[in-house]
């Protein structure tokens, strides 16, 4: 997009999805839907997973008009629908060096959009966060998963340690299976349900903190998790949260759970 209209508009679709379902922590906005952590300055957002607001792993600001400047891009593809796009170059600070997009894609294993310029290739790479003509909860869940591919790609040995799960996972199971969201339950509306999992987790992590201890949430750059993993005197707990008593949900946790 060159437009400086269209661009407004279209990142404030973005900024608004994250904005509306952000909750405030003095000056930090926390997404518990996403374990995302984010604060804003203008159009800059700057986004992370660490709820100190001390490291921020990645920046999204509003780009300017018709350049390959900005790290942040907003495209359309050849049906019109728009897309908040990011290239692979993460400054230098706390968590890391400066990372390059090649880098970047290596250790998060997205690969580059195809985007076009006044009708000639970009002259660099630019990867999607969202699509933006999805719904808000779609595009606040896919901005928290770009999230968590650039924290990978600022951590060098967790990087090397996913690709090498990924080639173990897909020699043991296959290749991962292609397909949408299975929401669960009918009855629980999807937002609702991860809501109050965001709700749990931060009311045990808050138990955690006052006894000393933190609650972990490791997740693998494929994107499965446990929601916490607690230290205790003799081993490491894993914990899968679940909003429902179903079959169905006991299965799916002990599935994760193993995994």
């Amino acid at each position: 997009m060159t437009d400086p209209g269209q661009i407004r508009e279209a990142f404030s679709i973005w900024r608004n999805a994250i904005e509306q379902h952000g909750r405030r922590r003095g000056s930090i906005w926390w997404l518990p839907e996403g374990k995302m952590y984010f604060g804003i300055k203008g159009s800059d957002f700057k986004l992370g997973l660490d709820p100190t607001g001390e490291n921020w792993t990645v920046e999204l600001n509003e780009p300017g008009q018709g350049t390959e400047n900005p790290l942040s891009g907003l495209a359309r593809d050849s049906a019109g629908r728009p897309y908040l796009l990011r290239q692979g170059i993460l400054h230098k600070n706390a968590q890391s060096p400066r990372i390059e997009n090649d880098e970047f894609g290596d250790r998060t294993g997205l690969k580059p959009a195809d985007v076009t310029r006044n009708g000639e290739p970009a002259r660099r790479s630019w990867f999607i966060v969202t699509a933006l003509d999805i719904p808000a909860a779609e595009i606040y869940q896919n901005t928290a998963t770009f999230v968590d591919r650039c924290g990978l790609a600022r951590d060098r040995d967790a990087a090397v340690m996913a690709k090498h799960d990924d080639e173990r996972l897909t020699e043991l199971f296959g290749k991962p299976e292609q397909g949408g969201q299975v929401t669960g339950h009918p009855t629980i509306n999807l937002n609702q349900r991860r809501r109050i999992q965001g709700e749990v987790w931060q009311k045990l992590n808050a138990l955690l903190v006052a006894d000393g201890r933190c609650l972990d949430k490791p997740k693998h750059a494929r994107g499965y998790e446990v929601d916490g993993e607690i230290e205790t005197p003799t081993e490491r707990l894993l914990l899968e949260i679940k909003t429902d008593t179903t079959a169905v949900d006991v299965y799916t946790g002990i599935g994760q759970l193993v995994v």
